[in-house]
């Protein structure tokens, strides 16, 4: 009786070790687990935030690329003035040299690169002109009188949708201008897109009551009339 009893108690023994094994085997392989997974999950979020880092970093670049010291400043004023100095000489060769060396020194300029965006197009060097507007009007999106020029060259180059892509901007951009619309007419109605046409006709009378609420008035569609003419289309009411 009392070997059973032993031969009980050993078995019951090893049986409650031989589950504790499991218990610990089965909570070190979750540990592993879990381990491995917040490993994996640290290597995400180091390389999300390397990634992160870097934009910054090259954000922060493009930032103090486009601020200057001082001296710079008063270098690239001075060279910007004696340019137009020699612009109004007719002197263009050393004008345009100039605007080089202003470049040189402030790569971003809007000024120096719309000035020297018209030399190009005097040149008929039409390609480097269009990038240095384009550059103009990035560097300087509030300009209008840039913004028009791009305008003007992409509807004389024939790329409308360009034209069409920037004038949309620019008639978000300038809330007092109507030239935009018109131009957005011209370009609509060239294109036969006559839908667009009437929704740049509402937009403009909208604009209208806006600006002028005094001189505007309610537009009635026998009141309008499109007559092409010269590449332009003249609006009378």
């Amino acid at each position: 009786m009392k070997r059973i009893l032993l031969f009980s108690l050993l078995s019951t023994l090893l049986l409650t070790s031989c589950m504790a094994v499991q218990v610990v085997g089965s909570v070190a392989g979750g540990a592993v687990m879990v381990s491995g997974y917040a490993l994996g999950a640290n290597a995400v979020t180091k390389k999300v935030k390397k990634k992160k880092d870097k934009k910054k970093k090259v954000q922060k670049e493009e930032v103090l690329a486009s601020q200057l010291t001082e001296e710079q400043q008063r270098k690239y004023d001075y060279f910007f003035l004696e340019a137009m100095r020699m612009k109004e000489k007719k002197e263009y060769d050393a004008a345009f040299g100039l605007l080089e060396h202003c470049l040189d020194i402030h790569p971003n300029a809007s000024s120096a690169l719309y000035e020297i965006s018209q030399y190009y197009m005097f040149l008929r060097q039409v390609p480097q002109g269009q990038a240095a507007l384009e550059k103009a009007v990035t560097y300087a999106p509030d300009n209008y009188w840039y913004s028009q020029g791009l305008v003007s060259l992409y509807q004389q180059q024939n790329e409308l949708d360009k034209a069409v892509t920037l004038l949309e901007e620019m008639v978000t951009r300038f809330p007092t201008k109507q030239d935009p619309l018109f131009n957005l007419l011209d370009i609509y109605g060239r294109q036969e897109k006559y839908s667009d046409v009437i929704s740049t006709l509402n937009r403009l009378e909208k604009r209208r009551l806006l600006l002028n609420p005094h001189k505007a008035y309610a537009v009635k569609p026998k009141q309008i009339y499109l007559l092409y003419h010269s590449s332009r289309f003249h609006i009378y009411l």
